[in-house]
Protein backbone atom coordinates (compact mmCIF):
# COMPACT_ATOMS: atom_id res chain seq x y z
CA UNK A 1 0.00 0.00 0.00
CA UNK A 2 1.32 3.44 -0.92
CA UNK A 3 0.05 5.24 2.13
CA UNK A 4 0.55 9.33 0.30
CA UNK A 5 -1.02 8.12 -2.56
CA UNK A 6 -3.65 6.53 -0.72
CA UNK A 7 -4.14 9.64 1.53
CA UNK A 8 -4.02 11.80 -1.77
CA UNK A 9 -7.00 10.34 -3.04
CA UNK A 10 -8.94 10.43 0.34
CA UNK A 11 -8.37 14.39 0.59
CA UNK A 12 -9.67 14.87 -2.90
CA UNK A 13 -12.75 12.48 -2.53
CA UNK A 14 -13.67 14.37 0.71
CA UNK A 15 -13.15 17.53 -1.44
CA UNK A 16 -15.45 16.23 -3.95
CA UNK A 17 -18.08 15.40 -1.34
CA UNK A 18 -17.99 18.40 -0.04
CA UNK A 19 -18.67 20.42 -2.76
CA UNK A 20 -20.85 18.07 -4.51
CA UNK A 21 -23.16 18.07 -1.86
CA UNK A 22 -22.58 22.32 -1.08
CA UNK A 23 -23.98 22.74 -4.35
CA UNK A 24 -27.32 22.09 -3.64
CA UNK A 25 -26.92 24.02 -0.39
CA UNK A 26 -25.85 26.88 -2.47
CA UNK A 27 -28.90 26.72 -4.94
CA UNK A 28 -31.22 26.44 -2.11
CA UNK A 29 -29.88 29.88 -0.27
CA UNK A 30 -29.82 31.91 -3.49
CA UNK A 31 -34.05 30.42 -4.44
CA UNK A 32 -36.47 29.96 -2.43
CA UNK A 33 -39.02 28.37 -4.73
CA UNK A 34 -41.82 27.56 -1.89
CA UNK A 35 -41.79 32.07 -2.24
CA UNK A 36 -43.66 30.75 -5.91
CA UNK A 37 -46.04 27.76 -4.70
CA UNK A 38 -49.11 29.89 -2.36
CA UNK A 39 -50.48 33.17 -4.12
CA UNK A 40 -49.26 35.28 -1.40
CA UNK A 41 -50.28 38.68 -2.44
CA UNK A 42 -53.41 39.75 -3.74
CA UNK A 43 -54.39 42.95 -5.43
CA UNK A 44 -57.71 44.99 -7.09
CA UNK A 45 -56.98 46.06 -10.45
CA UNK A 46 -59.65 48.28 -12.03
CA UNK A 47 -60.76 48.04 -15.70
CA UNK A 48 -57.54 50.25 -18.07
CA UNK A 49 -55.42 50.28 -14.58
CA UNK A 50 -51.97 48.58 -13.94
CA UNK A 51 -49.99 48.12 -10.41
CA UNK A 52 -46.12 47.11 -9.94
CA UNK A 53 -45.63 43.88 -9.10
CA UNK A 54 -42.49 44.45 -7.99
CA UNK A 55 -38.93 45.14 -9.25
CA UNK A 56 -36.05 43.31 -10.62
CA UNK A 57 -32.50 44.57 -10.08
CA UNK A 58 -29.96 44.54 -12.95
CA UNK A 59 -28.67 41.40 -13.58
CA UNK A 60 -31.58 39.49 -11.75
CA UNK A 61 -34.35 37.23 -12.88
CA UNK A 62 -37.87 37.77 -11.83
CA UNK A 63 -40.46 35.16 -11.54
CA UNK A 64 -44.17 35.29 -10.70
CA UNK A 65 -47.29 32.86 -10.53
CA UNK A 66 -50.16 34.13 -10.72
CA UNK A 67 -54.01 33.45 -11.68
CA UNK A 68 -56.99 36.29 -11.02
CA UNK A 69 -60.60 36.12 -10.44
CA UNK A 70 -61.51 36.41 -14.53
CA UNK A 71 -59.35 33.57 -14.87
CA UNK A 72 -58.15 34.69 -18.20
CA UNK A 73 -54.48 35.84 -19.20
CA UNK A 74 -53.69 39.96 -17.94
CA UNK A 75 -50.90 41.97 -20.02
CA UNK A 76 -47.93 41.67 -17.53
CA UNK A 77 -45.32 44.07 -19.06
CA UNK A 78 -41.49 45.63 -18.41
CA UNK A 79 -40.68 48.65 -19.54
CA UNK A 80 -37.53 48.33 -22.11
CA UNK A 81 -38.39 44.37 -22.06
CA UNK A 82 -40.05 41.06 -23.35
CA UNK A 83 -41.91 38.81 -20.58
CA UNK A 84 -41.98 35.24 -21.06
CA UNK A 85 -45.54 33.24 -20.64
CA UNK A 86 -46.88 30.23 -19.45
CA UNK A 87 -50.85 28.98 -18.75
CA UNK A 88 -51.15 26.00 -16.86
CA UNK A 89 -54.70 25.80 -16.35
CA UNK A 90 -55.64 29.31 -15.69
CA UNK A 91 -52.68 29.43 -13.47
CA UNK A 92 -49.98 31.84 -15.48
CA UNK A 93 -46.07 31.85 -14.64
CA UNK A 94 -43.98 34.70 -16.00
CA UNK A 95 -40.64 35.32 -16.32
CA UNK A 96 -38.04 37.70 -17.08
CA UNK A 97 -34.20 38.28 -16.74
CA UNK A 98 -33.12 41.95 -16.32
CA UNK A 99 -29.43 42.39 -18.90
CA UNK A 100 -29.94 45.82 -18.44
CA UNK A 101 -28.06 48.42 -16.03
CA UNK A 102 -30.81 49.89 -14.00
CA UNK A 103 -33.43 48.53 -12.44
CA UNK A 104 -36.78 47.75 -14.06
CA UNK A 105 -40.27 47.96 -12.78
CA UNK A 106 -43.35 44.93 -13.57
CA UNK A 107 -46.54 46.14 -14.31
CA UNK A 108 -49.83 44.38 -14.23
CA UNK A 109 -52.40 45.91 -16.45
CA UNK A 110 -56.13 44.97 -16.44
CA UNK A 111 -56.98 45.12 -20.07
CA UNK A 112 -60.78 43.79 -19.42
CA UNK A 113 -63.81 46.34 -19.16
CA UNK A 114 -64.53 45.14 -15.70
CA UNK A 115 -62.31 44.66 -12.72
CA UNK A 116 -60.47 41.88 -11.24
CA UNK A 117 -58.42 39.99 -8.47
CA UNK A 118 -54.94 39.31 -9.06
CA UNK A 119 -53.57 36.79 -7.05
CA UNK A 120 -49.89 36.30 -7.26
CA UNK A 121 -46.63 35.25 -6.06
CA UNK A 122 -43.22 37.01 -6.92
CA UNK A 123 -39.47 36.10 -6.54
CA UNK A 124 -36.43 37.94 -7.53
CA UNK A 125 -32.93 35.57 -8.12
CA UNK A 126 -29.78 35.65 -9.26
CA UNK A 127 -29.00 33.80 -11.73
CA UNK A 128 -25.18 33.41 -10.57
CA UNK A 129 -26.11 31.27 -7.65
CA UNK A 130 -27.52 28.43 -9.72
CA UNK A 131 -24.77 28.40 -12.49
CA UNK A 132 -22.39 28.00 -9.36
CA UNK A 133 -24.47 25.45 -7.62
CA UNK A 134 -24.33 23.43 -10.77
CA UNK A 135 -20.79 23.82 -11.27
CA UNK A 136 -19.80 23.02 -7.82
CA UNK A 137 -22.24 19.86 -8.09
CA UNK A 138 -20.78 18.48 -11.32
CA UNK A 139 -16.83 19.20 -10.39
CA UNK A 140 -17.50 17.58 -7.03
CA UNK A 141 -18.56 14.82 -8.86
CA UNK A 142 -15.72 14.49 -10.65
CA UNK A 143 -13.46 15.39 -7.96
CA UNK A 144 -15.45 11.99 -5.95
CA UNK A 145 -14.54 9.92 -9.02
CA UNK A 146 -11.18 10.32 -9.44
CA UNK A 147 -10.09 10.69 -5.53
CA UNK A 148 -11.67 7.31 -5.27
CA UNK A 149 -9.56 5.81 -8.27
CA UNK A 150 -6.18 7.32 -6.92
CA UNK A 151 -7.33 6.02 -3.31
CA UNK A 152 -8.05 2.23 -4.84
CA UNK A 153 -4.40 2.94 -6.39
CA UNK A 154 -2.93 3.57 -3.78
CA UNK A 155 -4.52 0.47 -1.64
CA UNK A 156 -3.72 -1.89 -4.41
CA UNK A 157 0.14 -0.65 -4.95
CA UNK A 158 2.58 -2.40 -3.02
CA UNK A 159 5.62 -0.44 -2.04
CA UNK A 160 9.12 -0.55 -3.20
CA UNK A 161 11.16 -3.00 -1.86
CA UNK A 162 14.50 -1.72 -0.50
CA UNK A 163 17.03 -4.79 -0.60
CA UNK A 164 20.34 -4.68 1.25
CA UNK A 165 23.08 -6.19 -0.79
Amino acid sequence: MKKKLMLAGVIILVIGVAMFFGGPYIFKNSVNLNELVPFKNSIDIRPGFNVVLGVVPAGKIFAAVYNDSLSAPINISVTGGNINYQNENSTFIVEYYNTGNSNKSVYALNNYTEPLTLNYSMLTFSSNGIIYSLLMVLLGGLLMFIGGIIAVIGLILKPKRHDLI
